[in-house]
């Protein structure tokens, strides 16, 4: 267990939460901003010279009489003007998520777990208090590489640091089990299918973690937590596939 589930340090305490786990959380969240802020910013330039462009050559179709091809520059010019709103959108959207505060941050976990504001201080408290252990699931490569940062497991939450910063009650687990996830990357017609394994949790309330995983990191975690709620659902250990475990959330 040590090796997938070590006892967090008071120097890693000190080092990644100094300041509490929601401001870590928030800190986080604002260097990825960044990385999206670059991006979206690209898009949008890109965008709004594409939407000129078009503008100019429907301006030059209507001087010189080419009326038939008037919406063919229409369309190009809303094909740029949908790009150019998604990546305001997505840029705005950023802005709200990068300026909240760390107690919105919390509210905002609390929402999403289903839990109470109070809980949410709970779980802090037991991460700063009391021993608890990383969650590290993917060596170091690896998670730099997805982006993957470690989970925390304290007496009595369990925080894979999923995209929703998803923090779960252990008592309220329903399911825990290595889930077989598949991704196309590449473009048609040599788009390629590549499988990756995650252990993902399921509350009674139907909240749901996540987090990729190693067959053996994620059955150690399942093994962990199948100790601590004895009635816990883990598909005898198998790796299911992703419609599987929608099944389980949906009933």
């Amino acid at each position: 267990m040590e090796k997938y589930l070590q006892v967090m340090s008071d120097d890693y305490k000190r080092k990644h939460y100094a300041e509490g786990v929601f401001t870590s959380i928030r800190k986080k969240t604002a260097k990825i901003s960044f990385g999206v802020y670059i991006f979206f910013g690209i898009v949008l330039l890109g965008s709004a010279f594409g939407f000129y462009w078009a503008m100019g050559r429907i301006e030059e179709y209507r001087l010189s009489g080419q009326e038939d091809m008037i919406g063919a520059g229409k369309f190009i010019a809303g094909f740029f003007a949908c790009f150019a709103l998604i990546a305001l959108a997505s840029i705005i959207i950023t802005i709200i998520r990068h300026v909240r505060g760390t107690a919105s941050w919390k509210s905002n976990c609390a929402k999403q777990s289903g839990y109470t504001i109070s809980d949410m201080d709970e779980f802090e408290r037991q991460t700063m208090d009391m021993e608890c252990r990383v969650i590290r699931l993917l060596d170091a490569t690896k998670a730099l590489a997805v982006g993957q940062s470690d989970g925390i497991l304290t007496r009595d939450y369990i925080y894979l640091a999923d995209a929703h910063h998803t923090i779960l009650k252990i008592s309220d687990l329903s399911a825990a089990c290595l889930v077989k996830q598949t991704v196309a990357v590449g473009d048609v017609p040599n788009r390629k299918r590549i499988e990756y394994l995650t252990v993902m949790l399921l509350s009674k309330s139907k909240s749901r973690g996540f987090a990729e995983c190693s067959e053996e990191s994620g059955t150690e975690l399942i093994d962990y937590l199948k100790q601590r709620v004895p009635g816990l659902y883990t598909a005898d250990g198998k790796a299911i596939p992703a419609e599987e475990f929608d099944k389980l959330s949906a009933g």
